[in-house]
C-alpha cells in the first residue's frame, strides 16, 4: 500500500481500531490492578503493557502482514518499507499509580517518513490524531461534530513564548530556557497544550521513537515543527525540540549556547 490519501484513510481507520483495542485491554488491567517489573533503563513495565503489545502486534500481523513493527516492549518485526511504531501504554508509571494520564501511541512510518499518528487517554476520553497532509485533530465533545482542529500558536518572539522542558531535570538548557522565555512548569499535558496553542515550545530530553512518532506528525500537521537535538528529524536520539513553527531559530540559538543534553543520563518514563 502507498501513501496516497485513500490508503491513509484506511491506515488511519486501522490505527483507531488498534487504539480502541489497546484501551479495552488496558482498562481491564487498570481496574483490577497490575504488577510491574523494572526494565534495564530503569522504567517499569506491567503485564498490561505486554498484553496490549501482544494483541496489537498480532492484529497487525493479520491486517498488514507485510508491514514491519517497532514496539517499546520488544514486539518487533521487519517489514517492506512500512513500519508501525507502538507504545502499548505510554505513561506506565501513571497507569500503575492509577493516575489518568496514560494511553497508547500508534504511528505509521512509510519509507522513513511518519504519515499518521494517534494518541489516546482513555480515562479522560481523549484522542488526538493526524495524517500527512490531512491536518491534526482531537476529540471534542463540545464541538457539533465531536472533533476539533488542532493549531499551534502564532507567537513569533521568544521572550513572549511559553516554553518548557521534559523531564525538568537540572541542566544548562533548563536554566537557559527559564532566562530567555516565559517558563511553564511541565506536566503530562504539555503536548496537548502545544497542539492547542497554549504553549509555544517543548524541549524533550528523553523518549524512544514510539514516544515521539505520533507527537511529531501531530505537531507538524497542527502548524508546528520538530527537530532532533542535532538539527535533523531522527526519532531515535532521545528527544528533540517541538515548536509552534515561528520561534525555531531563536530557540535554537539559546539551546546551542547551553550544555548539550546527554539522553543516556535520563531513564525512560515507561
Amino acid at each position: 500500500m502507498g501513501t496516497d490519501q485513500s490508503s491513509l484513510v484506511e491506515d488511519l481507520a486501522l490505527a483507531h481500531r488498534l487504539a480502541d483495542m489497546a484501551a479495552d485491554i488496558a482498562l481491564e488491567h487498570f481496574h483490577r490492578g497490575v504488577t510491574t517489573e523494572m526494565k534495564s533503563d530503569g522504567s517499569p513495565v506491567s503485564e498490561a503493557d505486554l498484553e496490549v503489545e501482544r494483541r496489537l502486534v498480532a492484529h497487525l500481523a493479520r491486517e498488514r502482514p507485510d508491514d514491519g513493527v517497532l514496539s517499546e516492549e520488544g514486539g518487533t518485526r521487519p517489514g517492506s518499507g512500512r513500519r508501525w511504531l507502538l507504545d502499548p501504554i505510554d505513561g506506565t508509571v501513571n497507569f500503575v499509580a492509577r493516575h489518568p494520564e496514560w494511553g497508547t501511541h500508534v504511528a505509521l512510518e512509510v519509507h522513513a517518513e511518519i504519515v499518521l499518528g494517534v494518541i489516546t487517554r482513555p480515562l479522560v476520553e481523549g484522542r488526538w490524531w493526524a495524517t500527512l497532509g490531512g491536518g491534526a485533530f482531537r476529540s471534542d465533545p463540545v464541538a457539533p461534530s465531536g472533533v476539533a482542529r488542532l493549531r499551534t500558536s502564532g507567537v513569533t518572539e521568544l521572550e513572549r513564548s511559553r516554553v518548557t522542558l521534559w523531564p525538568p531535570v537540572p541542566c544548562e538548557a533548563l536554566t537557559a530556557l527559564q532566562g530567555a522565555a516565559v517558563w511553564v512548569e511541565p506536566d503530562f499535558t504539555i503536548l496537548r497544550q502545544l497542539l492547542d496553542g497554549e504553549i509555544d515550545a517543548i524541549v524533550a530530553c528523553a523518549g524512544g521513537p514510539w514516544d515521539h512518532a505520533p507527537a511529531v506528525i501531530l505537531t507538524e500537521e497542527a502548524g508546528g515543527r520538530f527537530r532532533d537535538h542535532q538539527g535533523g528529524r531522527r526519532l531515535d536520539l532521545g528527544g528533540g525540540v517541538y515548536t509552534n513553527g515561528h520561534i525555531d531559530e531563536q530557540l535554537a540559538h539559546v539551546l546551542a549556547c547551553s550544555e548539550p543534553w546527554d539522553a543516556s543520563r535520563q531513564a525512560g518514563a515507561g
